[in-house]
């Protein structure tokens, strides 16, 4: 059994000429030729932004033809592949839509409510290895935020998230407006502008919940009094780490992570987000299309 680790996807196809973004071409027999060796219980760890179910569908929470198509051959991988989730995800599809107030506005008028309850619903949620996951496909799961996981006999620590750093001018929120008409002239107003649009391009949850964090920071205490974690997977870096790089490092999560990197012993931490493979320090490790094995 092994265990790989890799950076952020966002989705299954590249993006741009010079992109390395997508899992098809990331996780091709030619670009990952180590897994002819592998099974499903090996496993390839994505630190956030799989991208992987994305698209808002008005009418349907149904994955569409080209979401099908990638997701059942990643999940014919000889591997199984886990993510924690990042900053771009749709949470609505992934872990049920909890905007009521979206819900009930214009923009979802058409879907019908046997399709809004399933969409209030998500992926389905089990309990897998320690703590609860989102199960996309069998063997493609999305590890929920604040666990330790038993994965391949090591224990790991996973709390996925970030704030976007390409929203600067805000955010447009359909539930605002009182039709589709309305809507689209604020859209266009805002042409040129670097914002993200709430329900389809841009979910609040992208930042963890104040429970999430509470029930995160328990566990590790709970842990401690057991032994060092193996491995900590997370898609935001803690502060220390974005200081050193030259991010701004004041957001609550990065503040929260550094919090628990000095309550816990852990051997290894991984996280995405920035777009680089650099080692940080002794011991942390920024991901991007890196692939890097583990154990």
């Amino acid at each position: 059994m092994a265990i790989y680790v890799t950076g952020d996807t966002h989705g299954a196809d590249s993006h741009g000429f010079f992109s390395v973004d997508g899992y098809m071409r990331r996780f091709s027999m030619d670009a990952f030729p180590e897994q002819r060796e592998m099974t499903k219980e090996d496993y390839v760890i994505i630190c956030g932004d799989f991208g992987g179910v994305w698209a808002t569908d008005r009418f349907s929470p149904d994955e569409s033809s080209s979401e099908k198509s990638s997701l059942d051959w990643l999940n014919n991988r000889p591997f199984t592949t886990l993510f924690v989730p990042g900053n771009h995800e749709n949470y609505d599809r992934l872990m049920g839509c909890r905007n009521q107030r979206l819900m009930d506005s214009w923009f979802y008028s058409g879907m019908s409510a046997e399709n809004k309850e399933r969409l209030r619903q998500g992926y389905p949620r089990m309990f897998w290895n320690g703590g609860y996951v989102r199960a996309v496909r069998p063997s493609v799961l999305m590890l929920e935020r604040g666990y330790i996981f038993k994965i391949d006999g090591k224990s790991c620590f996973a709390f996925g998230g970030a704030r976007s750093h390409d929203i600067q001018d805000g955010s447009l929120d359909p539930a605002d407006y009182p039709d589709e008409a309305s809507f689209n002239k604020a859209y266009r107003a805002r042409r040129g502008r670097m914002f993200r649009v709430r329900g389809i391009s841009w979910w609040d949850e992208e930042m963890p919940s104040r429970e999430e964090m509470d029930m995160g920071r328990r566990n590790i205490e709970s842990f401690v009094q057991q032994g060092k974690i193996d491995f900590v997977f997370t898609h935001e870096a803690p502060a220390s780490d974005k200081v050193f790089l030259n991010y701004p490092a004041r957001d609550e999560l990065s503040l929260y992570l550094e919090s628990l990197r000095n309550i816990m012993t852990y051997d290894k931490w991984f996280y995405g987000h920035l777009h680089d493979n650099r080692r940080m320090f002794q011991n942390h490790y920024l991901l991007y299309e890196q692939i890097l094995p583990i154990c």
